[in-house]
């Protein structure tokens, strides 16, 4: 029986699947099953993925039936369902481990063994294209290190009931506390599909946030994140008060009782409710800003202007300044 189980879900992941599951097999711990889950792949990817598999006892290739896409949530629900290790590790098939991901975390969660999940700090990978003009950088999540967080702190200290701080982005996490709480919340088919998840450890596990860096985040326009910022504020704003009228449904469950979270969920929905209303305002100085958008010419002379109107200011107060 293997003491971890990975699993890696993908769609359309042919450029990048072999190099994750090379992180796997480079890792320190081996002692771990891969089960790779296909969301109804197109391209190549599915037929890369069953040769892994055909070729390593230790690896799995699953689909929805009639090659459904079912989205992400489903996707990892699908993934875990065939778990046989007491810990589960989830995988983005565009991204990478080091090899000391699974030996670090499997030894601090062997540590605490009150503790539900683990996570660590992050490397925003922008230097794998060799065009990318970006230099890579690392996020601390919540800028919170080697620390042990009770429920309910972490939602408290998290993005995003926490606005202005960044998320956990990969994570360890013991099979029957997924279990317990559900899993991923199938609703979720993209954006929020891990934070739904992760809100409800939150809410009842400890979890324990390292200052090791153990992921390669991958930046990519066709990423799901990456997409979601060539849509509309207004979309992204919607997509997010759904996921806290999600969590407000968890309250009303009995999921928690505690008035800092309340408190936090009812002014983040209050804010977004205000910023939907003013969104209107907001695309269109987005639209103005667009170098490609159809009010370039008049963004751009606006810019000329107010460059104009602050170098005059700046010759006037040289002038009046008695010191020069």
């Amino acid at each position: 029986m293997p003491v971890v189980s990975v699993v890696i879900i993908f769609l359309n992941a042919e450029r990048y699947i072999e190099e994750a599951v090379h992180s796997v097999y480079d890792q320190e711990f081996s002692d771990w099953e891969l089960i790779l889950v296909d969301d109804g792949s197109t391209d190549r990817s599915s037929q890369i993925a069953r040769d892994l598999a055909a070729a390593d006892e230790r690896v799995h290739y699953l689909e929805h039936p009639g090659h459904q896409n079912r989205g992400m949530s489903a996707t990892r629900n699908l993934g875990a369902a065939h778990a046989k290790a007491k810990y589960i590790a989830f995988l983005d098939a565009d991204d990478t481990w080091t090899p000391r991901k699974l030996y670090d975390q499997v030894e601090l969660l062997e540590r605490m063994p009150d503790v539900a999940m683990v996570s660590g700090a992050v490397l925003n990978w922008y230097s794998w294209d060799p065009k990318s003009t970006i230099a890579d950088s690392i996020y601390q999540p919540g800028d919170i290190a080697d620390q042990r967080l009770d429920p309910p702190e972490a939602a408290l200290a998290l993005n995003p009931l926490r606005r202005g701080t960044s998320a956990i982005a990969e994570v360890l996490v013991r099979r029957e506390a997924f279990e317990a709480v559900g899993g991923f919340e199938e609703r979720f088919r993209g954006l929020y599909e891990d934070q739904a998840f992760y809100v409800k450890i939150f809410l009842r596990y400890p979890i324990y946030i390292s200052s090791s860096r153990w992921l390669y985040y991958r930046m990519h326009d066709d990423s799901c994140c990456g997409q979601l910022r060539r849509v509309s504020r207004a979309h992204t704003w919607r997509l997010r008060l759904t996921f806290f009228d999600w969590i407000r449904e968890l309250e009303e469950q009995g999921w928690f009782d505690d008035a800092r979270v309340s408190a936090k969920l009812r002014l983040r929905r209050r804010e977004l409710k205000y910023a939907l209303l003013a969104s209107p305002i907001f695309e269109f100085i987005d639209r103005l800003n667009d170098p490609s958008g159809p009010f370039a010419y008049i963004s751009k002379r606006i810019k000329r202007r107010r460059s104009a109107a602050r170098s005059r200011a700046s010759v006037m107060t040289d002038a009046l300044d008695p010191s020069t």
